[in-house]
């Protein structure tokens, strides 16, 4: 069952846009989608839409099936977005050797197990910040 919050994240999904909320009052995004702020815990979350790049924060490459329509190996991600919230994601159109930390990243949706989720591909030619 879906509340408000995650009803308006997946129809900006749809769409192929990521959009996080905004406390009005921390001046913060937060995520996942949520009724108040994690931080202040006030109510007054705006949803903005988000640039969709980050960079990864860390990785692991999977090469067990744990669904029936998981193709492995995967790469499993938590990628820092530029708004500064961190999503637990995948790593696209890359292959294992090639993903590295602070690589940096742009979200597309994907189907994946037959929902939409956002994933992150490598941005080409951007080079990791040393």
């Amino acid at each position: 069952m879906c509340d408000d919050q995650t009803r308006i994240y997946y129809q900006h999904l749809k769409q192929g846009e990521l959009w996080l909320q905004y406390c009005l009052n921390c001046q913060e995004h937060t995520f996942y989608p949520r009724s108040h702020c994690p931080g202040c815990l006030d109510q007054q979350l705006e949803w903005r839409k988000s640039q969709g790049q980050g960079r990864v924060y860390s990785y692991s490459i999977i090469h067990v099936q744990s669904l029936a329509d998981d193709d492995v190996p995967y790469i499993y991600s938590l990628v820092t977005l530029d708004e500064g919230v961190r999503l637990a994601t995948r790593i696209v159109d890359c292959s294992p050797e090639a993903v590295h930390v602070d690589m940096g990243v742009e979200m597309v949706v994907r189907a994946i197990n037959g929902q939409l989720m956002p994933v992150f591909k490598p941005v080409a030619g951007l080079k990791s910040q040393a």
